[in-house]
C-alpha cells in the first residue's frame, strides 16, 4: 500500500505491520516514528546542553576579565600600549582559545553571545534550555538586537518569545526566515528612531566588493539601498529570460548561470564600446513596498507599523517614515498604487489596482472615495479556467510573497501557482490556489509530499515520514504581533472596519 494510503484491515498475528502507528493520515513503522522522536529528542538535548555552555563561558569570561583588571590595577599603564579594555578583552579571548581548542574569532563570537543571553536576554537562554528554540533562532535574536540598548532588547525578546512558547521544538514554530522577519519587525516597532537611523547609516555605507575564492569563480558583492537590489534583481532575470537556455557545449543552462553570463555580457559590451543586449523589461511589476494607510498619512493606530519591502526573499521590514517617503517618492515618480483591503482577522480580503495618484498626490478621503468606487466593479477570485486570471495571481501574490513551503525564499512571482486539490476537481481560485517553486511543486506532484491549504492561508504539509509543518502568511503591516489593529481586536474592540493598506509597486 501506498504511504500516503489510507488504513488497511491489517493486523492480527504475524501482521509485519501490527506495530505500525497513524500520523497525519500517513503509516509509519514503530521504529520510524522512534527514530523521527529520538532525532527531536537529541536536539533538546543539545539546546540545553548550549545554556548550560554559555552560562559556564559567560562565568569563566567574568572570572578571567576580573583577574586581568586586577593584575593590571598593580601596574601603571603605559603610553603606546593596548590599553586595558584591549588587554583584557585578549586575555579573555586567549583563555577560552585555550581551554576550548578553537579559533581567535570563535572565542570572541561565543564569549560575545554568552555575555549578551546571561546578561541582556536571560529568557531566551532559559528557552533554548528548554528545547523550545534552537541555536540559529537564539543566535539570529542576538545579532539583530546587538544595536538597541538593553531595555528595548528585552521588549524585543518579549514581544517574539510568545510565539514559540508552550511548543515541543522550534519545528512548531516559525521557519528560520520567518523567525528573523519578525525578529526585525519587533527591532522596528520598539525603536522607530534608531531603526531609521541604522538604515540611513547603512544605505551611506552602500559598497561595492570583489574577491577570488580560489576555486577558479570570485564574488562580485553589491551593498546598496534595498529598493535598488530589488529593481538590479529584476533588470537581471529579464536579461537572463532573453539569454540561450543552452551553452555553446550543448548543456542546459540553470537560471542562475543564465543570470550571470547575462550581467557579465553587459559589462564586457559596455568595456567593448558595444550596443547593449535587448530585453523585454517588464513594465508592469510586483508589489515592492507595503505599509499600512495610517503610517502612510502619518495618522491613525497604526500610523508607526514597520512596512515591508518586498521582492529579496523574506519581507524586510522598513521603519514607517521610511516607508512613508519611498512610498511618496515612488508614486511621485508615477508608481500606480495597488490598495490592500484587510478584514478584522487581519486575513487579505481583496487587491485593487488604481490609477496614478491625482495631482497633489493621495490624500485619505481621495484614496478611500476611489476604493469605494472600484468595489462595485472588482473581478472575480474564481474562474473556470485552469489558468489563474490576473486578479487571482494579484491576491495570492499579496498573500504569500514567496514560496509556501518551509522556509523557501523564492519570490511568488518566480512559482508556480499551484491547485491544492487537483484541477478539474479543484477549483481555480484564491483558496485552492498558492505559489510554489517548480522543485517543491514537483515534489506535492510526485506524492513525495502531501499539502493542504487551509482557508486562512496557511499550508500544512506532511512529509514521507509523516512529519507536519504549517507555513503561515506574514502578517500586514499593523496586523503583526504587537500591531496596533492586532491589539486592538485582541482586546474585543469593535468598530473599526476593514483597514486600507496602500502599497507603492516599487
Amino acid at each position: 500500500m501506498d504511504q500516503f494510503g489510507g488504513p488497511g484491515s491489517g493486523g492480527g498475528d504475524g501482521d509485519p505491520h501490527a506495530d505500525d502507528v497513524w500520523v497525519a493520515g500517513v503509516r509509519l513503522s514503530a521504529s520510524t516514528l522512534a527514530l523521527v522522536e529520538g532525532v527531536r529528542g537529541t536536539a533538546a538535548t543539545l539546546g540545553a546542553a548550549e545554556a548550560d555552555r554559555f552560562r559556564r563561558v559567560a562565568r569563566l569570561a567574568a572570572r578571567c576579565a576580573a583577574d586581568a583588571r586586577a593584575a593590571l590595577a598593580e601596574a601603571p599603564w603605559v603610553p603606546s600600549t593596548p590599553s586595558e579594555a584591549e588587554l583584557v578583552h585578549t586575555v579573555v579571548t586567549h583563555e577560552l582559545m585555550v581551554v576550548l581548542g578553537i579559533s581567535k574569532g570563535h572565542a570572541e563570537s561565543l564569549t560575545w553571545l554568552a555575555t549578551r543571553l546571561t546578561e541582556v536576554l536571560p529568557d531566551t537562554l532559559d528557552t533554548l534550555e528548554t528545547g523550545q528554540i534552537d541555536l540559529p533562532r537564539v543566535r539570529a535574536l542576538a545579532e539583530e538586537t546587538k544595536l538597541l540598548d538593553d531595555r528595548s532588547a528585552r521588549a524585543v525578546e518579549a514581544m517574539v518569545l510568545p510565539q514559540v512558547a508552550g511548543g515541543d521544538g522550534p519545528w512548531q514554530g516559525l521557519s528560520p526566515r520567518a523567525w528573523r522577519a519578525r525578529v526585525q519587525r519587533a527591532v522596528v516597532q520598539v525603536d522607530i528612531d534608531a531603526a531609521r537611523r541604522r538604515r540611513e547609516t547603512a544605505i551611506r555605507l552602500r559598497a561595492v566588493r570583489a574577491w577570488a575564492q580560489g576555486d577558479g569563480t570570485g564574488v562580485l558583492r553589491i551593498e546598496g539601498r534595498d529598493t535598488d537590489i530589488a529593481f538590479a534583481d529584476r533588470v537581471i532575470t529579464d536579461l537572463a529570460h532573453a539569454w540561450p537556455a543552452v551553452g555553446p557545449d550543448g548543456e542546459k543552462l540553470t537560471m542562475d548561470q543564465r543570470r550571470v553570463d547575462a550581467v557579465m555580457d553587459v559589462f564586457r559590451r559596455i568595456a567593448d564600446g558595444d550596443d547593449l543586449p535587448w530585453a523585454r523589461i517588464r513594465r508592469e511589476r510586483e508589489i515592492g513596498l507595503v505599509l499600512h494607510a495610517d503610517a502612510f498619512f502619518g495618522d491613525g493606530p497604526a500610523k508607526n507599523a514597520p512596512g515591508e519591502l518586498r521582492g529579496l526573499g523574506a519581507p524586510a521590514p522598513v521603519d514607517p517614515r521610511s516607508a512613508a517617503e519611498m512610498a511618496r517618492a515612488e508614486i511621485d515618480a508615477g508608481a500606480r498604487t495597488r490598495v490592500l483591503l484587510v478584514g478584522r482577522d487581519g486575513t487579505l480580503q481583496r487587491t485593487i489596482r488604481l490609477p496614478k495618484a491625482p495631482p497633489g498626490g493621495w490624500t485619505r478621503d481621495l484614496l478611500q472615495g476611489s476604493v469605494r468606487k472600484a468595489l462595485p466593479d472588482l473581478p472575480s477570485l474564481h474562474t473556470e479556467a485552469h489558468e489563474p486570471t490576473a486578479a487571482i495571481t494579484d491576491h495570492i501574490h499579496a498573500v504569500h510573497p514567496r514560496c509556501t513551503s518551509y522556509d523557501c525564499a523564492r519570490l511568488a512571482s518566480r512559482c508556480d501557482l499551484d491547485h491544492d486539490e487537483s484541477w478539474p476537481r479543484g477549483p481555480t481560485c484564491v483558496t485552492n490556489l498558492s505559489p510554489r517553486c517548480r522543485r517543491h511543486h514537483e515534489l506535492k506532484t510526485r506524492a513525495l509530499v502531501r499539502t493542504r491549504l487551509h482557508p486562512d492561508g496557511s499550508v500544512t504539509t506532511t512529509t514521507r515520514l509523516g512529519t507536519t509543518v504549517t507555513t503561515r502568511p506574514e502578517p500586514l503591516p499593523g496586523h503583526g504581533p504587537g500591531g496596533a489593529y492586532a491589539r486592538t481586536y485582541a482586546s474585543g474592540a469593535t468598530g473599526a472596519g476593514p483597514v486600507t493598506n496602500p502599497s507603492a509597486e516599487s
